[in-house]
Order: C-alpha cells, then structure tokens, then sequence
C-alpha cells in the first residue's frame, strides 16, 4: 500500500508509512505520554466545539436514527470492500476531534500511519495479538464519512466541518452522562439530561444488561 504523505516545503519532516511495520516510530519517542490526550483550557477551541456539539446533539432519537440509516437488516450495505481498501479510504480522513494532531498537516500524516503507530506501540508494550489487532483496526468505524454529511456531524473530509458523530471519547445515551467524561460542563447541553426517561443513574436500562445492550453516543 502506498502513502500519499509528503512532507511541505520548509516543514519539519513528517512521519510516512514505511515499507517494513517493525521500523514504525509511535509517538512515544516524540512526545511525553501524560502530554497525549490533555482536556484542559490549553486545549484547541476546534476540540472544545467537537465535545460541546457532540454533548448537545448524541441524543437517543438521534442514535435511533442513525441505527436506521447504518442498519445492514434485510442485506442492506452501501459498499463491499476489503480492509486495505477501507484504510485507503481512510486516508482522506481529517479528525478533527484530535488534540494531538497538527490540522495543517493532516493531509501529510496519513490516518494509515496511525492505525499502524497503534498496533505497533500495542506489539512493543507486550500486549497479545487480539490487542495489536483491535488497536489496527480502532477507526475502521469513521468509514461512515463516506456517506455523513455536516449537518449530522459526520464532515469528515474538512479541518472545521462538523465530526461530532464520528469521533472523540463515547458516551451511553439514554441514561445520566456521567462526570468522568471529556469536558463534563458540557452535559447540560445534552436534551435528554432534562428527560426523566433518560437522566437517572440506569435510565432506559436494566443494572448489568450487558455492553450489547446499550446505545453508546
């Protein structure tokens, strides 16, 4: 699989993916791990906008609605293809929802290198092989760009369009939005936080339903 990366005229070079996958550099030899990941006031207002919009519209009418639209019921799909075209596809992905990325130079650091930095950081820590794999495989998921549109916050093909249903740290809906989430003075904004159905501890589910049951944001 070939990279499109290519490192910008007087910019520092940027990572590409290399032919052998045992000669990845993960961030971990860039950059300090408690620096990855920080939700603060130093955060970028674009991050800040994605968990606010993601807080006021990951609704359960609005989950219920894309269920529908994704739902492969009665041999419904859009696109068959393989894992390698699907991380093609990927490579024109932006995500915007991402701290520790660089937007002017996202077109530069390919979303195939991430996945790739993933699964190879998980194989050097000692993780099993079912790890390495979920960790390659992590963002498959955003493939839904494809078919998104901004207004239902999946604008994955722009720096500032709207990502707020195809990326950053998930949540169940349909019950109270705990306060461990990323920037929880943002759950007010959150409609069903002012419905009774859905704003008590278990809301709409039985206490140990199980990971299948529930609707996450």
């Amino acid at each position: 699989m070939s990279s499109r990366a290519q490192s910008s005229v007087g910019s520092p070079p940027v990572p590409s993916v290399p032919a052998d996958a045992k000669s990845i550099q993960t961030n971990a030899s860039t950059k300090a791990q408690e620096d990855f990941r920080t939700y603060d006031a130093e955060t970028p207002e674009r991050v800040r906008e994605h968990y606010r919009d993601m807080r006021a519209n990951q609704t359960v009418a609005f989950y219920e609605k894309m269920e529908e639209k994704y739902s492969f019921e009665n041999g419904k799909y859009r696109r068959l293809m393989t894992i390698e075209e699907a991380f093609e596809e990927l490579e024109e992905y932006v995500d915007a929802s991402d701290p520790d990325l660089d937007l002017e130079r996202t077109r530069e650091q390919p979303n195939l290198l991430h996945l790739l930095q993933t699964a190879e950081g998980l194989r050097r820590a000692g993780h099993p092989d079912w790890l390495q794999l979920a960790g390659l495989l992590h963002d498959v998921g955003k493939i839904m760009f494809l078919w998104g549109a901004s207004e239902d916050g999946q604008d994955g093909r722009s720096p500032n369009g709207k990502q707020w249903a195809l990326g950053g740290d998930t949540f169940v809906v349909g019950c109270k939005i705990p306060d461990c989430t990323v920037f929880p003075e943002f759950n007010a904004l959150n409609p069903d936080m002012n419905d009774e159905r859905y704003n008590t501890e278990c809301g709409i589910y039985e206490r140990h339903c199980g990971l299948d049951e529930l609707k996450f944001a």
